[in-house]
């Protein structure tokens, strides 16, 4: 394996191993296989210049940006000619030397660097001028930050977000994204940054705009792959038309395709062919066609989302979608219906958008008969219609629905939430169904419950007793954990610290005047999340109340004892002995202002390590830069001196 090859696998394993130490706190290896890893990443990435914006040795925190600033390209961003037929292009090759690639299903971004460093990137937007998206695309993991070309250079690639990817993130939203590349879009796009580092964006090269000093093309990407660039799969020069066909099959590739791009190799030659106002004579698409399907229409169902959304789904007679035996497709909203006007019994043609999703293309018969619910289908309670960026989409007005009651349930008891062990969705759902939960307040009474849990299959005493434990476990708790499981809209865990931090989290200074503090104080709150909180607590001001009765929560220490640990950046390794886990020393932390970071650099003020005289890598490391190294009693003495 090369190096830059060596660079992406350590970050991969570093991130995952990052992931599992501080989210999950289930390590997945040593401290010291940690840094001896970390410190081969490290060295290579000062010998081969090459830093990606995942390294774990570089960190950036989140943020929301104002808006967007146009940027000029350099040259116009045109599209590809298109086809259906491989005949065209095998005419359009003729006896040219030219290369297959995948035509990625993203978001096109152009990025650039100067004296080796990563400078500006910017949307396709109109093709003559796009947004400037800089700031986002440092998140982008395998985008690199430092490259070892010194001279100005230029790339066009897409953002893209994998299939595995897709359906992680898809699998905890109310609203599922319908496909990768709305996904991608509107992660990149996002103001809010925070956003854009829970999510695994990637970049793929598929053209340099600079002019490397050789004539193919082939060669040049090459050469940026080798700078530490992901680019886009290609075939060998010379294959022809139909090995490069059969070699380039969707199910091959990781990211979502929608067809070959046939890209003649010589740059000399692609100039000289020129360009019409809407695409470049140098390469041609060939699009997959859609194989369509007819079957019939047997049903639509309405499934209620957490948030009280109804989302349609298409049930049909059962048909075979290149291999893939299909009964259902999603709607998406009642506008989607109304346009195919759909009725029960109609003959429809369903196709696998890009070889992969499953949808309704369209309707042979157009009864128009369908009836839109006027209940909700799981609570029965009252639905209306709203318009979200001009579809209509129906939602349930029953606040005690049951689908709103369990994702509400989840979300409470998760781990950045409420964190109570035991309490999976199934074993809420099983309560709910048995009518003892009916509100956040309720779990906080299952003991009375116990001997009738102790019947049922599946709970045995030892679990059912455990489980009470963790309940009880969970009343000592913080208020930014208190604010983000209460699930008010627009206020994610990030939010909920801010909250908590401008009241010192002191639930009675938030009990006072949450009400009526104007949070647009707050750096990255806008007119919505103030109204948000202001709503919320309005309408719900009763049961916020009587739910903290239950909680003992835990003051930050700030407020009572004075100490501030703004400005100051800690690392923590080795076993903990005082806090029950690092999560709780990372949270009392960041209450007190502190920063938490998972290597020692020279912006490090502490390094804490109930080991102080270990010979680890980041204790060397410590030692070297001047760094103090503190046993945690020393850091808990800090904190209450």
């Amino acid at each position: 394996m090369d190096k830059i090859g060596r660079i992406k696998e350590l970050v991969g394993i570093l991130q995952k191993a990052a992931y599992a130490y501080y989210g999950l706190d289930s390590p997945l290896m040593t401290d010291k296989e940690y840094d001896d890893l970390y410190d081969e990443l490290s060295a290579l990435e000062k010998e081969t210049n090459c830093v990606l914006a995942g390294s774990p040795t570089v960190k950036v925190q989140g943020y929301v940006l104002d808006g967007f600033t146009k940027v000029r390209h350099t040259k116009p961003m045109l599209s590809a000619n298109k086809t259906k037929e491989t005949n065209e292009i095998k005419k359009f090759v003729g006896e040219k030397s030219f290369y297959g690639s995948y035509k990625l299903d993203g978001l096109t971004v152009v990025v650039r660097y100067k004296d080796g460093k990563f400078t500006q990137g910017i949307t396709r937007g109109n093709g003559i001028e796009g947004e400037d998206i800089t700031e986002q695309c440092k998140f982008i993991k395998n985008l690199p930050m430092n490259i070892s070309y010194k001279k100005d250079l230029e790339l066009r690639g897409e953002c893209v977000i994998s299939w595995d990817e897709f359906r992680r993130i898809n699998k905890d939203l109310d609203t599922p994204y319908s496909h990768p590349r709305n996904l991608a879009a509107g992660t990149l796009r996002n103001l809010d940054l925070n956003i854009n580092i829970e999510r695994n964006l990637s970049f793929v090269v598929f053209e340099c705009v600079t002019d490397l000093k050789k004539d193919s093309k082939s060669e040049t990407l090459i050469d940026v792959y080798n700078m530490g660039f992901e680019i886009v799969p290609i075939t060998k020069l010379n294959s022809t038309v139909n090995q490069v066909h059969d070699a380039l099959q969707p199910e091959f590739y990781q990211y979502p395709v929608d067809g070959i791009i046939f890209e003649l190799d010589s740059r000399k030659l692609s100039e000289s062919l020129g360009a019409t106002s809407h695409h470049e004579y140098c390469r041609m698409a060939l699009k997959w066609e859609d194989e369509l399907y007819e079957t019939k229409l047997k049903d639509i169902e309405w499934n209620t989302s957490k948030t009280g959304l109804i989302n349609p789904v298409a049930v049909f007679d059962p048909v075979d979608l290149n291999g893939a035996i299909t009964t259902r497709a999603a709607l998406h909203n009642v506008s989607y219906i109304e346009n195919l006007q759909l009725g029960i019994g109609d003959t429809i043609q369903v196709y696998r958008a890009n070889m992969v999703i499953p949808k309704v293309h369209s309707n042979l018969t157009m009864s128009n008969t369908w009836k839109l619910p006027d209940k909700c289908p799981c609570c029965r309670g009252d639905v209306e219609i709203h318009n979200e960026n001009g579809s209509k989409t129906l939602h349930c007005t029953n606040p005690d629905c049951k689908a709103k009651l369990l994702g509400k349930l989840v979300h409470f008891v998760s781990k950045n939430a409420i964190n109570i062990d035991g309490l999976s969705e199934q074993t809420l759902q099983k309560f709910i169904d048995l009518r003892w939960l009916e509100s956040f307040k309720d779990i906080y009474y299952l003991s009375e419950h116990k001997n009738e849990m102790y019947k049922l299959d599946g709970f045995g005493k030892k679990s059912v007793d455990k489980l009470l434990e963790s309940i009880e476990k969970s009343r000592n708790t913080t208020l930014d954990r208190f604010i983000y499981g209460l699930c008010i809209p627009l206020i994610g865990r990030t939010a909920s610290k801010d909250i908590a931090n401008n009241f010192n989290y002191d639930y009675e200074q938030f009990r006072k005047y949450g009400i009526v503090t104007h949070y647009k104080g707050i750096d990255g709150f806008g007119d919505s999340m103030n109204d948000s909180i202001h709503d919320y607590l309005r309408k719900n001001h009763m049961m916020v109340e009587m739910l903290a009765d239950e909680f003992t929560f835990i003051v930050n220490e700030k407020s009572e004892n004075k100490v501030n640990l703004s400005n100051k950046t800690f690392v923590i390794t080795g076993s903990l002995n005082h806090y029950k886990n690092r999560d709780e020393l990372v949270s009392i932390i960041e209450q007190l202002g502190g920063k938490v970071s998972g290597s020692v650099s020279a912006k490090t003020n502490y390094l804490i390590n109930n080991d102080t005289e270990s010979n680890s890598s980041k204790n060397k490391k410590a030692k070297e830069l001047g760094i103090p190294i503190m046993s945690e009693n020393q850091f808990v003495q800090m904190i209450t001196s």
